[in-house]
C-alpha cells in the first residue's frame, strides 16, 4: 500500500506509514477485505496519537543514524546492519523489493529531518558540562599556581590535593555515567587531567618522586584514561584527557624554573620529554582499540607542539658572553650539559619515540583488527611521517650531515617493513600496505640526493625506477608502476636542471667524465622499462599502454640531449645522424613507429644544427672538401638518404603519410644540405685563395660559381629523376634549376663584370640546352609529369 504523504510503499496490513507515520488510506484495489476495513478505520485516528507516532518514527531514524556512526567509528561497516534495522521497522510479513525511483522531495525531507537536532539539549547537557570541567581544571591550575607563589600549601600538600581532586572527579564521573553519560564523561576527563598535572608537579617541580616512579605513574594514568574512554565509548573523554595531559606541565609553569644564567635548567629536559612520551603511550594504547581519528590527530599535534616548546626551551640557542661582556657564541641548557652533538641526539631520540608511538597509533588498529583505512587514516600516516622527517632534518643537519642519507634510507626500510607486516597480517590491509610502501618509496627516493649528490642521483633514481616496474609485475602491484613513473619524472628533472648545466659549465672531457653515467643510466633505464612493459603488456591496463611510447620518447630525448653535452664541434652532428638512422632502423625491427617519428624529429634538429653552426666550422688551414664541415654535412646527408630508403623499403608497414610526405621531405632536405655545404666550400675556396683570382674578382667568382654549381646540381638531379622515373625528383630539380635562372637574369646580368657575365650566360645556356634535349628525347617517358595519375605517383 502506498502512502499518500511520502509516496513510500508499505505492507498491505499496515495501518500507518513506517516512514512518515501518516495513516494509510486504501485505494480501490485495496478497499475490499479486512485491509480496506482497517484503512477506513485509520482515518478517524486521534490526531494526538498520530503526532506521537510521527515523533517516535523520527526518533527511531535518529537512533539508527547514531548506531551507524558508532559502528563506523569502530571500523565496522554499518550498511548491512542499518539495512537490517530499517527492515525491522516494516511489517515482517511484507518486504517490497520492487525498484522505485524516489521522488525529488523525499530526499530533501529526510535530509531536513536528520538535521533537525535539539540544540538546547546538546549545548546545555553536553558542551556546558565539558566547558565547565575545562574551566574548573584551568581554575584549579591558576589556584595552585597562586598557592605555590604565596606558599599557602606545602609541596607535599599540593600534590596530595591534586591527586585527591583528580580521584574525586573520576569517582563522580563513574557515578553519573549511567544516568548522565555526557556529564560523567566530562568529570572523568577532568580527573585524568588533574592527575597528570599532579604527578608531573611531584616530580619535575618538587622532586618528591624519582624519574622511574613518575614515568610509571604517568603511564598508569594514560592507561586509565584509555580504559575509561573505551569503557564509556567516549571520544570526548579521550580528547579531554589528552588535552589536559599536554596542558598540565605548561599550566603549572613547569618550564619556568631557571638556572643562574636565567635560562631553563637542563635537569628538567629529560623529565619533560619522558612525560610527553608517557602520554603518547596512552594514545597508542587507546588508538589500538578505537579508531578515533580526531583524537589521534589532536594527540599528534599536541605531542609535536610540546616537543617544539621543549626544544625552544632547552635547545634554543641564546647569546653567551664572557666575564667582560664580550660575545663568545651561542649556548643552550642541554648543550652545556651534554655537548652540542649529544644534545641533538637526545632531542632526536625523544622525537623518534614520539614518531614510533604515532606510527603505532595510525596503523595498529587496522593491522590488529584488519580494518581498511580511510582517507583520514592515511592522511594521519603521511602527516606523522612528514613531520618526523622534516623536524629530524632540522635537528641533525648541522652536526650529522654525512649521516642524513643513511637516516632517510633507514626510514624507508622501516616503512617497507610496516607495509610487509600489514599485508602479511591480512590481505584486507592492502591499502594500508600501499600507503606505507608509498611513504617508503618517497623516503628512498629522497635518500639518494641527500647522500650521493651530483650525477649519481640520476643513476640511482633511474635504477630505482626500473626496479619498481619489475616489482610491479612480480608482486602484481600496478601502483608501483605509477610510482616508477614519478621517479622517472624526478630523474628527468634532476638531469635537465642539475646535471646538464653542471656538465656544460664544467667543460667536461668528451665521453670521459662522470656525467656520462647519468645519461647512460637514463637511456638504459627507459629502454629497459619499455622492454619490461612490452614483455608484460597483457597485464597492463588500457590506459597504461601509453607508458610505452612515452618512455620511448623520454629515452630518446635523453640520448639526444646527451650528445651536445658529451661531444664537441661537428661530432655533435655526426652523433645525431647516427642516432636518427639507428632509430629509423630500430623502429622497423621492433615494430615501434614512435622511434621512427622521433628519428625524423632528430633529422630536423640536425638540419638546423648544420646550417646554423657547422656551416661555419672552417679555418684557412682546412683542406677543400676533406675537412670537418664536409664530414658533418656528409653524415647528415647520408643518414637522410638511408632513412628514406628504409622507409620506402618498408612502406607496407609504414604510415601512408610517411611515404607521401616524409620520404620526399627527407630527400629534399638531403639535397638542400648538399647544395649548402658545396656552396660553403666554393665560397671558402675563393676566400682562402684556393681558386686563383684577384681580390677584385673574388666576389664575381663566388657569384658565378654558385650559379653554375646550382645549375649543374639541378641538371644532375633532373637526369636522375628521368632515369629513375621519379616525379618528385624531377619537380625538385626543375624548382632548383629555376633559382640560378632567376639569379642570372635579375642579379648576375647587372652585378657581374662583362667577362663573368658572358661566362654565366653561356654556361647556364649550355646547361639548359642539354636539359631541353633530354626532355625532348625522353618525352614519351616523362610526358604529363605535371599531371601524372595516382598510380604513377605511387610508383615514384
Amino acid at each position: 500500500m502506498q502512502c499518500r504523504e511520502c509516496g513510500n510503499d508499505n505492507a498491505d496490513s499496515s495501518r500507518f506509514c513506517v516512514f512518515c507515520g501518516s495513516p494509510l488510506v486504501a485505494t480501490e484495489e485495496h478497499s475490499d477485505g479486512p485491509a480496506g476495513e482497517q484503512a477506513s478505520q485509520a482515518i478517524s485516528v486521534d490526531e494526538g496519537l498520530l503526532t506521537e507516532l510521527r515523533r517516535e518514527v523520527r526518533a527511531l531514524h535518529h537512533q539508527v543514524g547514531d548506531i551507524r556512526a558508532t559502528l563506523e567509528e569502530h571500523g565496522i561497516g554499518a550498511t548491512s546492519r542499518a539495512g537490517a534495522g530499517a527492515a525491522t521497522l516494516q511489517d515482517a510479513a511484507y518486504v517490497d523489493e520492487r525498484p522505485r525511483t524516489p521522488r525529488p522531495w523525499e530526499s530533501i525531507s529526510r535530509a531536513w529531518e536528520r538535521v533537525q537536532v535539539d540544540w538546547e539539549v546538546i549545548l546545555g547537557g553536553n558542551w556546558l558540562a565539558r566547558i565547565g570541567v575545562l574551566a574548573v581544571v584551568i581554575g584549579m591550575g591558576f589556584f595552585l599556581k597562586l598557592a605555590f607563589d604565596n606558599n599557602w600549601i606545602g609541596e607535599t600538600g599540593r600534590v596530595v590535593l591534586g591527586i585527591v581532586t583528580g580521584l574525586a572527579l573520576l569517582v563522580g564521573g563513574e557515578y553519573f555515567q549511567r544516568r548522565y553519560p555526557a556529564y560523567g564523561q566530562a568529570l572523568a576527563g577532568g580527573g585524568i587531567a588533574v592527575l597528570y598535572l599532579s604527578v608531573f608537579a611531584a616530580f619535575a617541580i618538587f622532586s618528591l618522586i624519582g624519574l622511574y616512579t613518575a614515568v610509571g605513574l604517568l603511564l598508569l594514568i594514560s592507561i586509565a584514561a584509555a580504559a575509561l574512554a573505551i569503557r564509556y565509548e567516549a571520544i570526548t573523554l579521550a580528547v579531554i584527557g589528552i588535552a589536559g595531559a599536554f596542558v598540565a606541565p605548561f599550566l603549572l609553569g613547569g618550564l619556568g624554573a631557571s638556572d643562574a644564567r636565567g635560562t631553563a635548567s637542563a635537569g628538567q629536559a629529560i623529565p619533560l620529554l619522558a612525560y610527553i612520551l608517557a602520554v603518547d603511550v596512552g594514545v597508542l594504547a587507546l588508538a589500538t582499540f578505537r579508531n578515533w581519528r580526531w583524537f589521534t590527530l589532536i594527540s599528534l599535534v599536541g605531542s609535536l607542539a610540546g616537543f617544539a616548546v621543549w626544544h625552544a626551551q632547552f635547545l634554543g640557542t641564546t647569546p653567551d658572553f664572557d666575564a667582560v661582556g664580550a660575545f663568545v657564541g651561542f649556548d643552550s641548557p642541554l648543550s652545556r650539559e651534554f655537548g652540542a652533538a649529544n644534545a641533538q641526539l637526545v632531542a632526536q631520540g625523544g622525537l623518534t619515540l614520539i614518531f614510533l608511538s604515532f606510527v603505532g597509533a595510525t596503523t595498529l588498529f587496522h593491522i590488529v583488527w584488519r580494518r581498511a583505512p580511510k582517507a583520514f587514516d592515511q592522511s594521519l600516516m603521511v602527516i606523522n611521517a612528514v613531520a618526523f622527517f622534516g623536524i629530524s632534518y632540522g635537528l641533525l643537519w648541522t652536526e650529522f650531515r654525512i649521516w642524513m642519507g643513511a637516516f632517510t634510507l633507514l626510514l624507508a626500510i622501516f616503512y617497507g617493513g610496516v607495509a610487509y607486516l600489514a599485508i602479511a597480517r591480512s590481505k584486507g590491509n592492502v591499502y594500508l600496505s600501499f600507503m606505507a610502501l608509498g611513504i617508503a618509496l618517497v623516503m628512498l627516493t629522497v635518500a639518494v640526493p641527500v647522500q650521493l649528490g651530483g650525477p649519481w642521483v640520476s643513476v640511482a633514481w633511474a635504477a630505482e625506477a626500473v626496479v619498481l616496474i619489475w616489482l610491479s609485475f612480480t608482486l602484481r602491484m600496478p601502483q608501483l608502476r605509477w610510482a616508477s613513473i614519478a621517479i622517472f619524472g624526478a630523474f628527468a628533472g634532476w638531469l635537465l636542471v642539475i646535471n646538464t648545466p653542471a656538465a656544460i659549465s664544467a667543460g667536461v672531457t668528451p665521453l670521459l667524465n662522470k656525467y656520462i653515467f647519468a645519461y647512460l643510466a637514463g637511456i638504459g633505464a627507459t629502454y629497459l622499462a619499455v622492454y619490461l612493459l612490452r614483455r608484460n603488456r597483457d597485464g597492463l591496463r588500457e590506459y597504461e599502454a601509453m607508458l610505452i611510447p612515452a618512455l620511448l620518447v623520454a629515452g630518446n630525448v635523453i640520448l639526444t640531449l646527451a650528445v651536445p653535452v658529451q661531444v664537441n664541434g661537428v661530432w655533435i652532428a655526426v652523433a645525431w645522424a647516427l642516432e636518427a638512422i639507428a632509430l629509423v632502423w630500430l623502429s622497423f625491427r621492433l615494430g615501434l613507429a614512435e622511434l621512427r617519428w622521433f628519428g625524423i624529429g632528430v633529422f630536423a634538429v640536425l638540419a638546423v644544427r648544420l646550417v646554423v653552426f657547422d656551416a661555419f666550422a672552417h679555418t684557412r688551414a682546412d683542406l677543400l672538401i676533406a675537412n670537418y664541415r664536409v664530414l658533418a654535412f656528409a653524415a647528415g646527408v647520408v643518414a637522410l638518404y638511408v632513412a628514406a630508403y628504409l622507409v620506402r623499403r618498408n612502406r607496407s608497414i609504414s604510415e601512408v603519410w610517411e611515404g607521401k610526405y616524409a620520404v620526399p621531405g627527407m630527400l629534399a632536405l638531403a639535397s638542400l644540405l648538399t647544395i649548402w655545404v658545396l656552396s660553403a666550400e666554393w665560397i671558402s675556396a675563393v676566400d682562402d685563395r684556393v681558386v686563383k683570382v684577384t681580390f677584385r674578382d673574388a666576389q664575381f667568382a663566388k657569384s658565378l660559381g654558385l650559379s653554375l654549381l646550382w645549375a649543374i646540381y639541378a641538371s644532375l638531379a633532373l637526369i636522375l629523376g628521368i632515369v629513375r622515373r621519379s616525379r618528385y625528383v624531377r619537380l625538385g630539380a626543375l624548382a632548383l634549376l629555376a633559382v640560378p635562372i632567376v639569379k642570372l637574369f635579375i642579379v648576375d646580368s647587372i652585378s657581374l663584370e662583362q667577362g663573368y657575365r658572358v661566362a654565366a650566360f653561356l654556361s647556364l645556356g649550355g646547361i639548359l640546352l642539354v636539359g631541353g634535349l633530354l626532355y625532348q628525347r625522353y618525352a614519351q617517358q616523362i610526358r604529363g609529369f605535371l599531371f601524372e595519375d595516382s598510380i604513377e605517383a605511387a610508383e615514384a
